[in-house]
């Protein structure tokens, strides 16, 4: 039974016997989380009032159930006892001895440096009312002076020696307030210093603690398992791969892939020792049909000019290709990606509310690779070192971030796309330095001939590789030409002055199977001719 509220200004609710009821399992989705807390209890005949301390205050109150089972009884429900009400209890509290001890310090020597700074002044004060005192007996002193010598009584040298006593004392004062006075400022410094630090390290200490306050009804005593779920914010999760490749000498390559979940959660509870499920849902409120408007269709004249453009076009695919089979009987299965998944951790993680991110793995397969070099110069001018292989395990890789170690340390980060098991797929790992490219374009606008239409622009692209180490390398070249989608514009590959006598492919790629030797240089052209109607216009 689940009765979501808010608890009442109610003095009982804080009554009721504390239990631990740890969170047992996670359902993380992309921005909220299913919590489920398990555990075994013992109640008496009649109701008995629970209380569950630390948990989340963000819970959702409406998402707030709770149920009974019988322990080791596979879930099994029972029906002597049953949960007559369940709800959660917020209130805030100030927590002082949750202060860090650097700032516990902090705290103590302002407080050292404040009791300093009365002293200070303290003495500061005293030493002013001397220096006062000093001059009014100064002026006595003086005019005792002209009474005495009035009177024609003269004593020159004990007037000296009185009023020197006196300007020392008072130089004495003066001094002693100097050096006070610089003293209190250096400490006014050193105490605003402090204060700029403790005020960085501020911490709030008032805070939202919650509870759960259950309420059982049994007809006996007994021992029940008792399951309490609900779901909170301030959780999320994403995937992050890790991809080694592992190189051994008389050995092919191969590559040992893991699959993590990263989780971020500032829920306000621990996440100890919990089992963690990864779900790929989207829960949603619904939405709201989009509004039709109306479609006005008008007719107009056709150009006598037709307008083209060029355009970059990306060639989507799923992957590489499916790993080569032998002949089945069974026709494959449809492809799945779109469908909702559970992945669940392979181990149970400890995760705090931090905010910081926690990768738990969550599967892995180790599997051989395909490493060679290849050049996209359009792209990047650099050789890019490429692995290449299968998904080997039962499950998909989704999408995201990859992180690359080879030779047993980090060399970079990529990302990929969902890939199906059994799909190939690929990997760049970096350029390989031993390897240096120059590219450059030419282009040179052909003659027009007699009583032809048509016109035409040759482009050449020139592609410069050396190789600076003491090792043979190959290297898969690919260079791109347009692709024309109309009749009044051709491209013409000249296969005669096009290193190797190469053609393009359907999609308008050139490949060449390049081999440096150790310090060689060779040189690779691609030339071809746009050739264009006199009707056409934008290029």
């Amino acid at each position: 039974m689940s009765v979501p509220s808010q608890s009442p200004q109610d003095p009982s609710a804080a009554e009721g016997r504390p239990i631990e009821l740890p969170v047992d399992e996670v359902i993380l989705l992309e921005d909220r989380a299913h919590v489920i807390r398990r555990g075994t209890i013992e109640v008496g005949a009649g109701t008995t009032r629970l209380r569950v301390a630390d948990v989340a205050p963000v819970i959702s109150d409406r998402t707030l159930c709770a149920g009974l089972r019988r322990p080791g009884g596979g879930g099994e429900e029972i029906s002597g006892a049953r949960v007559q009400d369940l709800r959660i209890r917020r209130q805030r509290v100030v927590r002082v001895e949750d202060r860090s001890a650097e700032r516990r310090g902090i705290e103590r020597e302002l407080r050292e440096l404040h009791d300093r700074r009365r002293e200070l002044r303290g003495r500061q004060v005293r030493a002013q009312a001397a220096l006062v005192e000093l001059g009014g007996i100064a002026r006595a002193h003086l005019a005792d002076i002209g009474v005495d010598a009035s009177w024609g009584v003269l004593e020159g040298e004990r007037w000296r020696s009185s009023l020197a006593e006196l300007r020392d004392d008072e130089a004495a004062q003066r001094a002693t307030l100097l050096t006070l006075r610089e003293e209190l400022e250096d400490l006014g410094e050193e105490i605003d210093r402090l204060q700029a630090r403790l005020d960085v390290k501020a911490d709030v200490r008032d805070e939202i603690a919650a509870e759960l306050v259950i309420e059982i009804v049994a007809r006996a005593p007994g021992r029940f398992q008792l399951q309490v779920d609900y779901i909170v914010p301030g959780a999320c999760w994403r995937p992050y791969h890790r991809a080694e490749v592992i190189e051994r000498e008389g050995a092919e390559p191969a590559i040992e892939f893991t699959c993590e979940g990263c989780v971020w959660q500032r829920t306000g509870e621990r996440w100890d020792d919990a089992q963690l499920i990864f779900s790929t849902e989207r829960p949603s409120l619904g939405t709201d049909p989009p509004t039709l408007s109306s479609d006005l269709l008008e007719i107009q004249r056709r150009r006598e000019v037709v307008e083209v453009e060029l355009r970059e076009q990306e060639i989507q695919t799923t992957g590489l290709g499916g790993e080569a089979r032998k002949a089945a009987s069974e026709l494959p299965g449809i492809d799945d990606g779109g469908e909702a998944l559970e992945l669940r951790a392979s181990r149970r993680a400890d995760v705090p509310s931090d905010g910081q991110p926690h990768r738990v793995p969550l599967f892995s397969f180790t599997g051989p690779a395909t490493l060679e070099r290849v050049l996209m110069a359009e792209l990047a001018p650099a050789v890019i070192l490429r692995s290449t292989q299968v998904n080997g395990a039962t499950r998909p890789i989704l999408a995201g971030p990859v992180d690359l170690i080879r030779g047993g340390g980090f060399v970079g980060r990529t990302s990929v796309l969902f890939i199906a098991p059994g799909e190939r797929f690929a990997l760049g790992l970096g350029p390989d330095g031993a390897l240096r490219v120059l590219r450059s374009v030419d282009q040179a606008r052909e003659e027009s001939r007699m009583l032809s239409s048509w016109t035409g622009v040759e482009h050449t692209i020139t592609l410069r590789l050396s190789n600076l180490g003491d090792e043979a390398r190959a290297i898969k070249v690919s260079e791109r030409v347009p692709v024309s989608e109309i009749d009044k514009v051709k491209i013409e590959v000249d296969a005669r002055k096009t290193t190797g006598g190469k053609t393009p492919d359907e999609q308008g790629i050139v490949s060449w199977d390049v081999r440096l030797g150790a310090y060689e240089r060779q040189t690779i052209e691609l030339r071809y001719t746009l050739r264009k109607h006199g009707d056409v216009s934008g290029i």
